[in-house]
């Protein structure tokens, strides 16, 4: 049986009593037909990082708009996390679905399709709005009178280190599902609606682009939050925050560290925030930390810190659409990062940063943290555009455009 737990929601002090009788010989107004809330599930496997931030935005927002009911559908174990997606946002959800989804590609899918698809039957959605490569697999597979509608978040083919077989694979199941089993394939960025269409072959009015976009949130004083990272005052400071994993580049972030300690000693320090193994992410260069890189951790609210940055790094491998980055404009601190799907535009686009060459060898990133490290005008001139930019990436934004393409799929126009 799968964990769901109804959610109700009543208007207070809304007590039940029979109407009162028209008086005789008054006519009585007639009333339209009350719009049935568009039912939406929002089904999701990987229920954390930049992923669960953007679906709580996704929940808030939709839940604000009055005609939207929403049912979420999340997985079991650590891959929920319930720091982001908690008891506040669930709470804006008629119904939250615990299934059994797993990460790993195996028999078990066929016991998750079973459990989404149960959730399904009985929710009777409008709209299946899957988030990730692996619920978009699983809900896809899901035959029904809805609509479906699946973001990637970064789809896997975006990844360099995948070998020629496993490109094939992937771009193969990605593209029988993208041709036979949507209605809309959400790109967060214009570098991977490009992807879509050019390299797997995605029909262009099968794709929407919808930019990620981030709400405002509070900050830390900088010297509280450097404190709490037991950082110095007096530092430059460069931030990581990401799942510490190889996607993420954690091995290449030693590396920069490395570079920028033969430069600079402990006057520039850098600091890993994130969930994950640290070792296991960065691999035999977890052998030679520089003194220069505090690894802290996972945090709660971890876009609190960023107040204690000089300078943000993203040293991925490949991205969607760096959710980070945009948590790293809002709190104005410029961005060092490789060039990913959907970093040229924000960070080149408006001047908010550096990007520099997606590689393992990472002299040119170090040299560009180095070198806005010691360029105070530079980083506040970044600052500025950051502010400027801000508006153009709002939560709100994202979350309009998606009602938009809701409606228009239920109501059969093109979106």
């Amino acid at each position: 049986m799968n964990d769901l737990r109804h959610l109700e929601r009543r208007a207070a002090g809304q007590a039940t009593r029979p109407a009162a009788s028209p008086a005789a010989g008054t006519s009585v107004p007639s009333r339209a037909p009350r719009i049935r809330p568009l039912r939406v599930a929002l089904v999701v496997e990987a229920a954390g990082g930049g992923v669960a931030v953007h679906l709580a935005d996704l929940i808030d927002g939709l839940s604000k708009t009055g005609d939207v009911e929403l049912h979420l559908i999340v997985p079991r174990g650590p891959r929920f996390d319930g720091t982001i997606l908690d008891a506040r946002v669930l709470a804006l959800c008629a119904s939250v679905h615990h299934v059994p989804m797993h990460r790993a590609v195996g028999w078990r899918d066929a016991w998750a399709v079973a459990h989404v698809y149960r959730c399904l039957l009985r929710i009777r959605p409008d709209i299946v709005h899957s988030h990730s490569s692996k619920a978009g697999a699983v809900a896809r597979l899901c035959i029904g009178p809805w609509r479906h509608v699946y973001t990637p978040h970064a789809i896997y083919t975006l990844n360099p280190t995948l070998s020629g077989l496993q490109r094939r694979v992937y771009g193969t199941i990605e593209a029988l599902l993208g041709h036979f089993r949507s209605h809309r394939i959400v790109a967060v960025s214009r570098d991977e609606a490009r992807h879509l269409h050019d390299a797997l072959g995605i029909p262009a009015h099968r794709v929407a682009t919808i930019s990620n976009g981030v709400a405002a949130s509070a900050t830390l004083p900088r010297r509280t939050a450097r404190q709490a990272l037991g950082l110095p005052d007096d530092a430059i400071v460069v931030g990581f925050v990401g799942r510490l994993s190889h996607q993420k580049g954690v091995d290449r972030l030693v590396r920069i560290a490395r570079g920028v300690y033969r430069q600079c000693g402990l006057d520039v320090r850098l600091v890993a925030i994130g969930p994950g193994d640290f070792a296991a992410a960065a691999g035999p260069e977890a052998d030679d930390v520089p003194p220069n890189l505090h690894v802290v951790g996972p945090v709660d609210r971890a876009s609190r810190y960023f107040s204690a940055f000089d300078l943000f790094a993203l040293p991925s491998r490949y991205e969607g659409f760096p959710y980070v980055c945009l948590e790293a404009m809002a709190a104005q601190v410029p961005i060092v990062a490789s060039r990913v799907a959907g970093v040229t535009e924000l960070v080149e686009g408006h001047a908010i940063g550096e990007v520099v060459p997606n590689d393992d060898d990472t002299t040119q990133f170090a040299r560009t943290v180095v070198a806005l490290a010691r360029d105070a005008a530079r980083r506040d001139a970044m600052r500025d555009h950051c502010a400027a930019t801000l508006a153009q990436f709002s939560a709100a934004t994202m979350v309009r455009h998606t009602h938009d393409l809701y409606r228009a799929l239920v109501q059969g126009h093109p979106a």
